[in-house]
């Protein structure tokens, strides 16, 4: 088996982002305090402001829970450092607070984002760039006219921020200007061991029932990292989703009634080889009665964690889906339903575990013990476990609950 990294090429790509983007505000922040600095008021005073905001603004990035989406707030935080400067180049007016803020969170964001210990080349970096900057802010402060050369390169520097960031780190921006649409349709909560212990890198495996439509997204909620979910060619080949989902690394899951074979899988054994969170409903079936809340799993698990058995499994329960707008529900999903509005939704997630080995020799084995894994996680929303799922008593009934 390869050696799995630590980091997913996705989760490494936003980290280099963040690294260059503080390079970026530390070069422009030296100048953008000469700017606010060379007001009217007393400098006490707008060094006060300055910092004051400065400060305030980067421990908001921090109150956010999800570290991930929390670099999704740097580009937004940088059209608001934008329009400051833009203002102030065109009405030679610099208050410090409307620099300060901005600039704090967007220093909180990328330090949020962040993960792992800052190697020294990085810190040298920062360095540099600040010394840089101050130089640069010198040089303007040289010319006497610091209005005209500090305002434009301040502004110059905010829209290179702005747009470089917004193309690098899409994702956490597109998931953090979805949750305002999420929070107003669903109540998301969270509960059980298994989100104490949610490890921030490295290869994992996240299992669920499936009720909607929507429960990765649920899940994508409340997890701290950017998950790798897969999704069926019905819905994943629509044009503006495929987009979408390519951007994503979503796994395409071809619609055919046998997968022995199934591009899936290895697709799904190749993202854990690269040390990313994968999301997946092994029943491959959404539910469709009240009668029956969890089916029988596939064998696309079991093969997952046979090609990968060191693999840590969460098994979670998701309550809430079944009758909500996107359920089979009294019809298929948006039929004969109300749309949701902060509709209760529960998340049960028990700590990690590894299948055994002996387990994993057999697939209906494996798949009846993770059934009733995911089974158990609903006691951390305070209801009771399904009862004990069992292998079929005869041989021809578990030839029928192979596939």
């Amino acid at each position: 088996m390869p050696e799995a990294v630590t980091e997913s090429p996705q989760v490494r790509r936003d980290r280099d982002t963040a690294i260059t983007a503080g390079t970026i505000v530390c070069v422009a922040l030296p100048s953008v305090v000469l700017l606010v600095m060379d007001v009217s008021a007393e400098w006490w005073t707008v060094a006060a402001w300055l910092a004051g905001t400065a400060l305030g603004g980067a421990v908001l990035p921090f109150i956010y829970w999800a570290p991930y989406r929390a670099l999704g707030i740097v580009p937004y935080a940088g059209v608001a450092w934008l329009a400051a400067v833009a203002h102030g180049v065109y009405w030679n007016e610099w208050p410090a607070w409307a620099h300060g803020i901005p600039l704090g969170v967007i220093i909180g964001g990328l330090a949020r984002g962040r993960r792992g210990e800052q190697p020294p080349w990085e810190v040298a970096l920062l360095i540099v760039a600040v010394l840089l900057g101050v130089f640069v802010a010198w040089k303007i402060r040289e010319q006497g006219r610091p209005f005209d050369g500090a305002g434009w390169f301040v502004l110059i520097a905010a829209v290179g921020l702005v747009i470089w960031t917004v193309m690098r780190l899409f994702r956490p921006v597109f998931e953090l200007a979805c949750e305002p649409l999420l929070w107003m349709m669903y109540g998301v909560q969270q509960r059980g061991p298994g989100f104490a212990g949610f490890p921030s890198t490295g290869p994992c495996l996240v299992i669920a029932n499936h009720a909607c439509w929507l429960d990765p997204l649920f899940l994508a909620k409340v997890l701290p990292r950017p998950i790798t979910p897969m999704m069926t060619a019905r819905f994943y080949d629509k044009a503006v989703i495929r987009r979408l989902m390519v951007a994503f690394g979503v796994i395409r899951v071809p619609e055919k009634a046998l997968k022995k074979d199934a591009p899936e899988i290895q697709e799904a054994i190749a993202a854990l080889d690269r040390g990313e969170c994968v999301v997946i409903f092994p029943e491959g079936y959404l539910r469709r009665t009240e009668e029956r809340p969890l089916r029988r799993f596939g064998q696309g698990i079991w093969q997952i964690l046979q090609a990968r058995p060191g693999t840590p499994v969460f098994a979670a329960w998701i309550e809430g889906g079944w009758g909500s707008y996107t359920s089979y529900f009294n019809g298929p999903p948006t039929k004969n339903k109300r749309k949701d509005l902060r509709r209760t939704i529960g998340v049960g997630m028990s700590a990690a575990v590894n299948v055994p080995a002996e387990l994993l020799e057999e697939h209906l084995n494996a798949r009846i013990y993770l059934m009733n894994l995911v089974s158990n996680a609903r006691i951390h929303l305070g209801m009771e476990a399904l009862p004990v799922f069992a292998l079929p008593e005869k041989a021809e009934d578990a030839e029928n609950e192979s596939e």
